[in-house]
């Protein structure tokens, strides 16, 4: 059956545009219902829920001249870009000091090792988090459409390469959430925005992992 662009516009509930203020203002507002904007040949949807509310996907559904779903493509929202953006200069910040005609790298390597290896981490954290809240959405958004795709089979979340990795990420993301709580305690107000995201990322992949995890256990039985 052909998804049509009238299909597509009952996925959205409020009507909006893609722009910067909107999101930001979509990120503080609450309001979880799904939003929008319709053009002529695609339509933009995006949705948050209470544990990725900063780093959501926008998927983009273009049609041909007949109004006929042709393609979907998705992108992070341009809030979430500029926060990950902002983050990695306060990480250049850390590193690089305020004299730089001072600063010998081959004395401070394990600093900048240890920076650069959290920052890595950080990054790993959050694309992963990213993709398992779009492949979520994107399953939503196929089953209401009635989009018909070849199924998978679930992977294996006991083996041993997914035991390895949460063997290192999940002690690694406790390990921030403890550090950002206890900066914010430590420097009050100054911390509070990389306390928000360092928590933020690290709540977020550990829930939706274990939420992931459930889901594909549910899929086996």
């Amino acid at each position: 059956m052909e998804v049509t662009k009238k299909d597509v516009e009952e996925l959205i509930e409020l009507r909006k545009k893609d722009s910067f203020l909107n999101h930001f203002w979509n990120i503080f507002s609450g309001d979880m219902r799904a939003k929008g904007e319709i053009n002529r040949n695609e339509i933009k949807v995006w949705s948050q829920n209470m544990w990725n509310l900063t780093f959501y996907s926008i998927f983009i559904f273009e049609f041909n001249a007949n109004n006929h779903l042709t393609n979907i493509t998705d992108k992070m929202n341009p809030v979430g870009k500029t926060l990950i953006g902002i983050a990695s200069l306060w990480f250049l910040y850390l590193i690089f000091p305020n004299n730089p005609t001072e600063f010998n790298p081959i004395d401070n390597w394990q600093w900048i090792t240890i920076i650069a290896v959290f920052v890595f981490l950080v990054a790993w954290v959050s694309r992963k988090i990213y993709k398992m809240e779009r492949k979520n959405q994107l399953e939503e958004i196929y089953e209401i459409l009635d989009i018909e795709i070849e199924k998978k089979a679930p992977e294996n979340e006991w083996s041993l390469k997914n035991i390895l990795i949460r063997l290192f990420t999940y002690p690694f993301a406790i390990f921030v959430i403890t550090i950002c709580a206890w900066s914010l305690f430590s420097n009050g107000i100054k911390s509070i925005f990389l306390t928000l995201f360092g928590i933020g990322i690290c709540g977020m992949y550990l829930y939706s992992d274990i939420k992931m995890i459930m889901k594909n256990n549910k899929v086996e039985k």
